[in-house]
């Protein structure tokens, strides 16, 4: 069975418009910033092309783009960190090229991650492989392809990586986690909750986050934000009728 892959467009775009970007000299005095959209989508096409050899047998390609962020009605500190940056140059054009050439997803008021996270999970495309680099993908129970390998994600694999995020935060994303609690403490405690024979205890594991964050004098309502920021969306998480976020309950 040939495997759809789900590219996170979001990410390949931003990659290869950064790749191309120079400086040019416009006369001896002054000194350009400059780009071109060819280069760039050469840079995207020859991308997509090596991750297909890489895992073989590669039927549909899906890219997928954010289109706004819930997250940030949940906590107004959500990437706030962002914003002012500039992105590289040429990324409307590269997009749009994107758009006319593949297949491509979006979903109102979610992020590319998220939109991967339910493509991958709700049966509409076969044999899915999520293509990112971000660690958060690590948070869905799907194949995905990081760091030139392929790693099958379980559902406790998914369910631990998730947890794990919502103790530690993510100071890129603007959100903090547990206070006091780092990756070596997290993981500590969420081993506890990994079976022997395989799978995770997720139930469990939840009544342990929570206990930790009100050792620290927070609440279950705290540690429940940030698990609802940290969680990346799958499609049980997702109302395709209303094309509405479900908010994870526990």
């Amino acid at each position: 069975m040939k495997r759809t892959l789900l590219i996170d467009g979001d990410e390949f775009v931003y990659v290869s418009c950064a790749a191309v970007e120079y400086e040019a000299a416009w006369d001896e005095q002054n000194v350009i910033l400059a780009s071109n959209k060819q280069e760039a989508w050469d840079v995207l096409q020859l991308a997509v092309k090596k991750v297909s050899e890489a895992i073989g047998d590669v039927g549909p390609v899906v890219f997928a783009f954010g289109d706004g962020s819930f997250r940030k009605s949940l906590s107004p500190s959500y990437k706030a960190n962002r914003s002012g940056k500039r992105p590289p140059m040429c990324m409307k054009d590269v997009r749009a090229m994107v758009e006319r050439e593949y297949i491509y997803m979006t979903y109102p008021g979610l992020e590319g991650d998220d939109t991967l996270g339910i493509l991958a999970t709700n049966g509409r495309f076969e044999n899915p492989v999520i293509v990112s680099q971000d660690k958060d993908m690590l948070c869905v129970p799907a194949p995905l392809w990081r760091k030139e390998e392929l790693l099958l994600v379980s559902q406790g694999d998914a369910d631990y990586h998730w947890l794990k995020q919502t103790l530690t935060g993510d100071s890129s994303d603007g959100y903090p986690g547990c206070p006091g609690v780092g990756p070596v403490g997290a993981e500590k405690l969420l081993n506890e909750f990994v079976r022997p024979e395989g799978g995770f205890e997720t139930k469990a594991a939840w009544e342990a986050v929570v206990r930790t964050y009100e050792a620290k004098g927070l609440t279950a309502d705290d540690a429940l934000v940030q698990a609802r920021l940290a969680r990346i969306l799958r499609a049980s998480d997702w109302d395709e009728k209303k094309q509405e976020v479900i908010l994870w309950h526990p």
